[in-house]
């Protein structure tokens, strides 16, 4: 029942949620009457809108962005709307013991994107961060304040976002409550992710796994990043936000299923290559539609024993052995 009045709100927005002139002289969507709507049945919601993003998606202007995307996923990640004063107060404590490093990463943040670089700056991004790193070191938390790839997993909130306190309030409750084991000291969540992209290629496409083990290309090797970062490593930023749609609809865990489609997605140039890692550094660019629908028929066909790993592996920290000692069975 708590976590049920903490959504409620987030749930419940009315049209004032939205401007003026983004409430005018237009027809709403499917997603943005849900949006306005009284929804009091919080779990059939949530499922209706979770089937509507997945078979209609969310709308997009002439310049590709959604402008209420931001409250789409307030409401999937549950994310409470924190007061602007807690974030200035934070800002106003100054630096954090991670600033350095934050201040480093934030220039190379999306800086091929034209539409990023117009809408954030490198200084929004190093407040976001800071101000979680500060955050983090006086909870207590067993996480790290930051960790490189934190800068990429900010940037997408800090585009779609209205303002700074709510940018960081879906950050830190992406890496707080859904991926914590991601941001650990050792990154030992992002590195299970990893074993699992090893298990699930051999059982979906031995010939393929096996060829890149022959050249000891294993997935710790070339799919870090993508797991680390929930696939916002590779451009476009537009395709990103496509898949996070989904990840934020079903679960994040899924991403490692994105991983395996974009590898999938380059098999024949793969087989075919005398230095497959080549490709493999830096995959092509994102086509969301495709990676998804390639991921479903993945999901569909995996055992359930390995599915309860990947669903357990970004919260839960007594599943590495588990993967340790998974044996692919024989199909």
């Amino acid at each position: 029942m708590a976590s049920q009045r903490r959504i409620t709100p987030m749930l419940n927005r009315k049209a004032s949620t939205l401007s003026t002139a983004e409430r005018k002289g237009r027809k709403k969507d499917a997603l943005e009457k849900f949006i306005e709507g009284d929804q009091t049945m919080i779990m059939s919601s949530l499922n209706q809108l979770r089937y509507t993003i997945l078979c209609e998606g969310l709308s997009k202007s002439e310049d590709g962005s959604c402008h209420y995307r931001v409250y789409i996923w307030s409401i999937l990640l549950r994310a409470e709307p924190i007061e602007a004063n807690y974030y200035l107060q934070l800002v106003q404590k100054g630096k954090s013991k991670s600033f350095d490093k934050i201040h480093n990463d934030a220039f190379r943040t999306f800086k091929k994107d034209e539409m990023f670089s117009r809408t954030v700056s490198n200084s929004v991004l190093v407040r976001i961060l800071n101000s979680y790193a500060l955050e983090v070191e006086d909870s207590g938390l067993s996480i790290s304040p930051y960790v490189q790839g934190m800068n990429i997993l900010v940037g997408p909130f800090a585009f779609i976002s209205k303002s700074e306190p709510e940018a960081f309030a879906l950050f830190s409750k992406l890496l707080t409550k859904y991926i914590p084991m991601y941001v650990t000291p050792n990154l030992s969540g992002a590195l299970n992710g990893v074993k699992l992209v090893d298990l699930i290629l051999e059982f979906v496409d031995p010939k393929l796994f096996n060829f890149l083990k022959s050249k000891l290309l294993t997935a710790n090797i070339y799919a870090l990043p993508s797991i680390l970062t929930l696939s916002a490593c590779t451009p476009p930023l537009s395709e990103v936000l496509e898949l996070w749609d989904f990840l934020f609809s079903y679960g994040v865990h899924l991403n490692v299923f994105f991983v395996i489609s974009q590898i999938i997605l380059i098999r024949t140039e793969l087989l075919g290559s005398k230095t497959p890692m080549a490709l493999l550094r830096e995959f092509p660019k994102l086509k969301a539609k495709k990676i998804i629908k390639l991921s479903l028929s993945f999901v569909k066909i995996l055992p359930n024993d390995l599915y309860d790993l990947v669903v357990r592996h970004t919260w839960d920290s007594t599943v590495a052995s588990e993967i340790d000692g998974y044996s692919i069975p024989t199909r």
